[in-house]
């Protein structure tokens, strides 16, 4: 837990400056990073759990179209924080406007070679692995941190959705209480973006930095069940996001629960990786792991 700790007090000291002085570029888009995992004290999830979820990702303007299983591994780490560790498996369509096509101002000097051809891609995307847990700390009372890295593995032919590039994220949240079954979340977070180890996408335009607020509503409903109601905020030097998501989650056995979410991105066409966002989810939890609070059944 105190490595943990360790490597996210790290992280937000070297997050900060680049946020304070970050330039922002004429041109950039919206890498898509799935949410950060976090745990509340009324969440009756384990910090031992296998969830697989099957995305699926739309953008009729663009003709643009994925689908996606993502499969993430928790693991307990100290007494109430988690390892996790995600491999997402892409399919993408890029319709008739290929990436190039859309952006041309991201290709690199390689990017030119069979990008205007391609038009169904399928491949591992972005690997990542992270660590998430309450500060411990006496200051930030309430509040929990998330923090991952991207690995740099799959392909840049499914950017937006992939790259062998590598996103640095930190987020920290402070939840509050309301009433017995509610809890609100507020989320501020930074993103450093990494370039690219390749050369077909230009690394100052395609990976563009920034920060992300967001806040969630979660009414638990009793064991593995919940309701959330989501709004997230991302500023990436010049580019803006703004999405909106309801997520229900229900026990479909002792250790399992099964998750629908939709979320719809409110912002202009050209930052903007989908439109809409469709997503089951599958939950296997240990009961070993679960927290010591759990909302009554009803």
């Amino acid at each position: 837990m105190k490595l943990v700790m360790r490597l996210g007090i790290i992280i937000l000291g070297t997050a900060l400056p680049l946020l304070i002085f970050s330039v922002a570029p004429l041109h950039a888009q919206m890498l898509y990073l799935d949410d950060m995992p976090f745990f509340a004290p009324a969440d009756s999830t384990s910090r031992l759990a296998l969830v697989a979820d099957f995305n699926r990702f739309e953008d009729a303007k663009f003709g643009w179209s994925v689908n996606r299983l993502l499969v993430t591994i928790m693991l307990p780490a100290g007494q109430e924080a988690a390892f996790f560790l995600r491999m997402p498996f892409t399919s993408f369509d890029t319709g008739k406007i290929p990436i190039f096509s859309r952006w041309p101002w991201i290709e690199g000097i390689g990017g030119g070679d069979g990008w205007p051809h391609s038009r169904r891609i399928t491949s591992l995307s972005q690997p990542e692995i992270g660590a998430t847990g309450p500060t411990g700390l006496p200051f930030l009372p309430n509040w929990h941190y998330a923090v991952a890295l991207g690995l740099p593995a799959g392909t840049d032919r499914l950017y937006p959705f992939g790259s062998i590039g590598m996103p640095l994220r930190l987020d920290l949240r402070k939840i509050y209480p309301w009433g017995a079954d509610k809890q609100l979340g507020l989320t501020l977070g930074y993103l450093a973006n990494m370039a690219s180890a390749k050369d077909y996408l230009e690394g100052d335009e395609a990976f563009p930095s920034g920060f992300h607020l967001g806040g969630v509503l979660n009414w638990y409903r009793g064991r593995n069940s919940r309701l959330a109601l989501a709004y997230d905020f991302n500023h990436r030097q010049g580019r803006i996001s703004q999405l909106l998501g309801m997520q229900v989650w229900a026990p479909w056995t002792d250790d399992g629960s099964v998750g629908l979410k939709v979320s719809r991105e409110l912002q202009g066409s050209l930052d903007r990786p989908a439109v809409w966002y469709f997503t089951i989810s599958f939950r296997l939890d240990s009961q070993r792991y679960r927290p010591g609070r759990e909302i009554p059944e009803d």
